[in-house]
């Protein structure tokens, strides 16, 4: 005669005295109503602290000044913007969001056609991240920047970061 098949699991999973064990495991009864208004009410914690968050969010403070309407500048393009301490910086919308680099010498102009900047007199050609991908010079210096109800600001005490250059033979002229 062949020995009983266990009560838990597919034939083989458990030796009988342990599927015994396991069964204790199981819950024996449903869960009552104090485990969904428990979770309701987490839910709604949840909620009032990010509805919280959002109602008290304010511009950010020092070091950021704020440098001027977003909407001054055209968001299929780049544009060099003034800070109050006569330091330049270009303003990056055209390849989506809003990127902040420390202006370089030369005038630089957003080409959508290769979604590059590109330095005019076509010297420099950098990515949309400010990494240099054709021509001479250095990657640009990338600031951090925050908007804030329409208005940027960008942190002046910053050096900015620059990633590695990789000059190549890439075009630095905006022809496709």
């Amino acid at each position: 005669m062949a020995p009983d098949p266990p009560d838990y699991g597919p034939r083989g999973y458990l030796p009988p005295r342990a599927a015994k064990r396991a069964r204790k495991i199981i819950l024996r009864e449903p869960m009552g109503l104090q485990w969904a208004i428990a979770a309701v009410v987490a839910g709604v914690v949840v909620l009032a602290a990010g509805g919280l968050l959002l109602l008290r969010s304010t511009p950010p403070g020092p070091p950021f000044v704020a440098v001027g309407e977003i909407s001054q500048i055209d968001p299929r393009a780049a544009a060099v913007v003034a800070l109050d301490d006569d330091r330049d910086v270009l303003v990056l919308r055209g390849a989506g969001g809003v990127t902040v680099f420390d202006a370089p010498a030369a005038t630089v102009g957003w080409c959508g056609e290769r979604s590059r900047l590109i330095a005019a007199g076509g010297n420099a050609a950098w990515e949309p991240d400010g990494r240099l991908v054709g021509g001479a010079g250095d990657s640009l210096a990338r600031l951090p920047s925050q908007v804030y109800q329409g208005v940027l600001y960008v942190d002046a005490a910053a050096g900015g970061t620059r990633l590695d250059a990789r000059p190549g033979a890439e075009p630095t002229t905006c022809t496709p």
